[in-house]
């Protein structure tokens, strides 16, 4: 089966339809704009004294790495769920469980599985284990 999508840019000032997307930043934050024929040369034209009297700077801004959670086995978070459930938490079969619940299940067990994580080192796991996170307290509703 053959497709065929048409996609329209609308101008982010007018609600015109845009020609294109300009990208551009700012005091470290990089924007998108799609503009039409009016706009984009609004913007060039604002933009060109500062952009004559600037320099360039080298390359693409770096991109931070995002973040990412540790993994756990779901063996792991079975028994999570199952001492959340005993405890009176309201935790759900399937979906995340929340970090401030996870946290108050490894403060109150005597052995939590530990996490490791590639970049993980004895530092940060000790400094992991002495977290002092408060987590929200849920009673059982009967």
């Amino acid at each position: 089966m053959a497709r065929n999508e048409v996609v329209t840019l609308i101008d982010d000032i007018d609600g015109s339809e845009a020609i294109d997307t300009l990208s551009f930043g700012l005091d470290g934050t990089n924007y998108e704009i799609d503009l039409n024929d009016k706009h984009i040369d609004q913007l060039r034209g604002g933009l060109m004294p500062y952009i004559q009297a600037a320099r360039k700077a080298g390359g693409a801004p770096a991109r931070r790495q995002a973040a990412t959670a540790p993994k756990r086995s779901r063996q792991d978070l079975g028994e999570v769920r199952a001492w959340l459930q005993s405890n009176g938490y309201p935790v759900k079969e399937r979906g995340r469980v929340p970090d401030a619940w996870v946290a108050d299940y490894e403060a109150k067990t005597p052995n939590p599985p530990q996490v490791v994580t590639e970049s993980t080192d004895a530092h940060k796991l000790s400094k992991r284990s002495s977290s002092t996170v408060e987590a929200p307290v849920f009673q059982a509703v009967s």
